[in-house]
């Protein structure tokens, strides 16, 4: 008996300590006051006990899962400004993880992880950097890449509200990286900073948990071939995960004609509208290349490519 009641009394204190984020306080405080009174009900030993019961879980439950229930609505509050649409989209469905990890930087800056998101294309993390003194340029931020157990990935893409410089004291951005492996517990993120006094480089590295579980799902993923010919290749394979959508393979040097197919562009379709293009790279010496593509629609019906030089389509089946 004496457990169950130091457990009660951890889980009390616990929850004295949470704070509901505003948006979910703010709807809770509409209900309650717009409720319609009911009539007052005689409760036997038995019922309360029941209820009791269903307080007990509810606590509990509360106290091991805050971070699933802080995504109700925003979690990512003031970011609108760093992100594109698809990122506020997935923040506005409350999907991620929410971290809050807090760091101080070298030059005194704090550094803290609001949280981030992940699926099989990449890694982003998102981040709160504040000063009262004023921000420095990225000369005392500047991120490298995560590693982790199987994991080395590299800086892809970024974005914040306000460049750090001219008396801003307050930023919010977010940094993207290439995916991190599904086993990784733990990352570290590596940054440059210079020092103040000199202009001298050195490597910065926190580490902060990483819920694998939590991942996002991907939606699509299988070989993209084309016709050149009359003759059908495999150049590699079309990933869609909710955050973007990826064409990654590889060019053989000897094949002119297909290169000049693929490297001249290919527009996606998705039920009938063309896909926003991110980014594209080739490396001549190893012949990989990759094409970056927006997310896909959520009640996708089709999906092609078309090859710019030629004009041909390539139907991508939909599951």
């Amino acid at each position: 008996m004496n457990n169950i009641e130091d457990r009660l009394l951890e889980e009390k204190v616990r929850l004295s300590e949470l704070s509901a984020p505003e948006e979910l306080e703010a709807r809770l405080r509409k209900a309650l006051n717009t409720a319609v009174p009911r009539r007052n009900a005689k409760w036997n030993v038995k019922r309360s006990w029941t209820s009791a019961a269903v307080v007990l879980a509810v606590m509990l439950f509360a106290g091991n899962q805050y971070h699933a229930l802080a995504y109700y609505g925003k979690m990512l509050l003031g970011f609108e400004e760093a992100v594109y649409d698809t990122l506020s989209e997935l923040d506005n469905q409350g999907k991620g993880q929410a971290l809050n990890e807090r760091f101080q930087l070298e030059d005194g800056t704090m550094l803290t992880i609001n949280g981030l998101m992940s699926d099989e294309n990449q890694f982003i993390l998102y981040y709160t950097l504040s000063n009262p003194n004023g921000l420095r340029s990225r000369d005392g931020f500047d991120p490298i890449g995560i590693r982790g157990f199987q994991t080395d990935s590299q800086n892809i893409l970024g974005g914040a509200t306000s460049g750090p410089t001219g008396g801003v004291t307050k930023t919010k951005g977010y940094v993207a990286f290439d995916p991190v492996s599904p086993l990784a517990k733990k990352l570290t993120l590596s940054y440059w900073y210079k020092l103040p006094e000199s202009n001298q480089l050195r490597e910065g590295e926190i580490t902060f948990p990483y819920r694998p579980d939590e991942a996002m799902p991907t939606k699509i993923k299988q070989s993209v071939n084309v016709t050149v010919n009359g003759q059908t290749i495999t150049i590699g394979t079309i990933t869609a995960t909710p955050t973007m959508t990826l064409i990654k393979g590889t060019l053989q040097a000897e094949n002119e004609q297909l290169n000049q197919t693929v490297l001249n562009g290919m527009n996606l379709i998705a039920n009938e509208d063309s896909v926003s293009l991110f980014s594209s790279s080739w490396h001549p010496q190893t012949g990989a290349f990759s094409l970056a593509y927006d997310a896909l629609p959520e009640n996708l019906q089709s999906l092609q490519l078309i090859l710019k030089k030629t004009g041909d389509t390539v139907q991508i089946p939909v599951k």
